[in-house]
């Protein structure tokens, strides 16, 4: 009782700093609970997108996917459901380079290549970006602001334990979810590129984590443009509302 007391404590306190601070941190208003935001990376694959979206679906969570371009490209189907299901469509570039081996000119045609691909699909330009690796440039941060979007949005990485691109097992990706849970928190996760080598079984951690969160006080958000940076995900211009 004490820790679910200190959670809703830590809820409101950051609820009063985002409304004095004004811009979209005020949204995260709507929720009755703190509330996480499930992010999925590198999709949409044929192979998991749509299990994801079915489990998401059956728990009645809406998240955020960064899409790859070239998934985007090849798999539009998946991408037209992600979006009728009312979760959040990011930019996770079109190849999955690392932003700081490329040239400028190659950085910006990643992020436009991207943008265009899913707008095509789904009629809305995305307003997120999510760099691969986490990693960004000076002139790609100029960049994506310049035409209206935010990022790079990180992630919570606090405990830094295997996360479910290493394969660690269904218990092992529910227990660094588990331990990088907080208010507000962004949970970095993937539905495409190398997480499709894990065994089939490591995706039972979903729908079990799902419930988890749950029994601890929280609910689902998801992620949305911030005019300040978050301290809690890594400084990303990014802040978990509802949805």
């Amino acid at each position: 009782m004490k820790s679910k007391i200190a959670v809703m404590a830590l809820a409101a306190l950051s609820l009063i700093l985002a409304l004095l601070a004004g811009g979209p941190a005020a949204s995260a208003q709507a929720a009755d609970k703190p509330l996480i935001g499930l992010t999925f990376d590198d999709g949409p694959s044929p192979q998991r997108t749509a299990f994801v979206l079915d489990v998401l679906k059956q728990k009645g969570v809406k998240a955020t996917f960064f899409l790859q371009g070239s998934h985007v490209q090849q798999y539009p189907d998946l991408v037209r459901r992600i979006k009728a299901e009312g979760h959040v469509i990011g930019n996770h570039s079109w190849n999955h380079p690392n932003f700081p081996d490329l040239n400028q000119t190659s950085q910006k045609q990643e992020v436009d290549r991207t943008n265009a691909a899913i707008k095509s699909i789904t009629g809305t330009t995305p307003k997120l970006m999510r760099f691969p690796f986490g990693n960004s440039t000076p002139y790609s941060l100029d960049y994506i602001r310049s035409i209206g979007m935010s990022g790079g949005i990180q992630w919570h990485w606090e405990v830094g334990e295997p996360g479910d691109y290493e394969c660690p097992g269904a218990a092992g990706v529910q227990k660094y979810v588990m331990d990088e849970v907080a208010p507000g928190a962004i949970i970095l996760l993937h539905d495409g590129n190398d997480v499709l080598s894990c065994p089939a079984s490591q995706w039972d951690y979903l729908a079990r984590t799902i419930d988890a969160i749950r029994a601890k006080g929280y609910d689902f958000g998801v992620v949305a443009p911030s005019s300040t940076p978050s301290n809690l995900n890594e400084g990303s211009y990014g802040v978990v509302v509802a949805p």
